[in-house]
């Protein structure tokens, strides 16, 4: 599972942030109602919440052994609600499923962009207006959402081949490494970045080639448990471990859970270490106490334009503490409105 959490933190500063996190994505055209379900509240108050993740597509094929196999396209996704913007958890929901619907119909107003550079990789968070049915106005950061364009079933098998043809040429990069380790079992996902022949980018998660597959596979409901531990941070941080995966070093963020069975589960996340590109809860956390005290240098304004609408960027530098360069550039429109 590709769990696109980062591209939400990028607005971690707005009042309410939405983000998704798919296998895969493809969505249908129709509006369909989109239902949340309430995850908790961290340590600040905020309300969190996901949704089902829905089967948009599926497949079943036989591999090389002639044995039969399914490859599954599904799409879901992560809210947070600040604690100022919702009397409770279930007005918090039913706001989120209003916004839902509004958003599929394109009933919203963009009102501000965020640019983030981690040492030069981009990332765009987008903040929109929605005007609820009983008039409130909610003001929600979400991530880059064109990356979620619908595609059909012919469209999804025609780059699952070339994938397969990139992977067999050995043209990838490993990008990330996911380690859930339970007892003597090590099971490892390694996200890899795929150039397709038009010039598009899909990152696909994937077991490692050089690890013997463990002898009883995760669940999906432990990989549900154990990600919602790691977004509320409920567990012993033991912060960067370096591990050598595939040749190059790896930089995990390391904590240990214990599931609601008993179960203890040591899980790390990471980049190839000195080439972080992009920032980790508790990155954004030191971020945005930075962002607060005025730390940063300043390095002037940029204009750009997003969705036909000019916005004015104020750019910013700052270095956290493991010498990672972020510039966070908020932008505001330029007609003002």
């Amino acid at each position: 599972m590709s769990v696109r959490v980062n591209v939400w933190k990028a607005a971690a500063v707005l009042a309410i942030v939405i983000g998704a996190g798919a296998i895969a994505t493809a969505v249908g055209l129709s509006v369909y109602q989109i239902f949340y379900r309430f995850e908790g509240q961290d340590d600040k108050g905020a309300y969190h919440f996901s949704t089902e993740p829905q089967i948009i597509y599926k497949n079943y094929y036989q591999d090389a052994n002639g044995a039969e196999s399914a490859f599954t396209v599904t799409h879901g996704h992560l809210a947070t609600v600040g604690a100022a913007d919702a009397t409770d958890a279930e007005q918090a929901r039913m706001d989120l499923e209003e916004i839902a619907l509004l958003r599929q119909r394109d009933a919203r107003e963009l009102i501000g962009v965020t640019e983030t550079e981690v040492n030069g990789h981009l990332q765009t968070a987008f903040r929109y207006k929605y005007v609820l049915s009983d008039g409130r106005v909610k003001t929600i950061g979400e991530g880059n959402r064109d990356e979620d364009q619908p595609r059909d079933s012919t469209q999804i098998n025609a780059d699952r081949e070339q994938i397969a043809i990139l992977r067999q040429r050995g043209e990838r990069e490993l990008t990330s490494v996911v380690d859930t380790q339970i007892g003597d079992d090590l099971y490892r996902t390694c996200t890899y970045k795929y150039v397709l022949p038009d010039g598009r980018q899909t990152s696909v998660g994937e077991g490692d080639p050089e690890l013997a597959e463990p002898a009883t596979p995760l669940t999906t409901e432990r990989i549900e448990e154990i990600w919602r531990l790691r977004r509320f941070q409920k567990g012993d941080y033991l912060g960067y471990e370096d591990k050598q995966v595939q040749g190059r070093t790896f930089a995990l963020e390391t904590y240990i859970f214990t599931l609601s069975d008993g179960t203890v589960v040591t899980h790390g996340v990471g980049e190839p270490k000195g080439a972080k590109t992009s920032l980790t809860q508790k990155d954004w956390d030191e971020l945005c106490n930075l962002i607060q005290a005025g730390a940063g240098e300043d390095l002037g304004v940029a204009e750009k334009e997003y969705k036909g609408r000019a916005f004015i960027f104020k750019r910013q530098r700052f270095v956290l503490g493991d010498g990672t360069e972020v510039i966070w550039s908020p932008g505001t429109p330029k007609d003002g409105q």
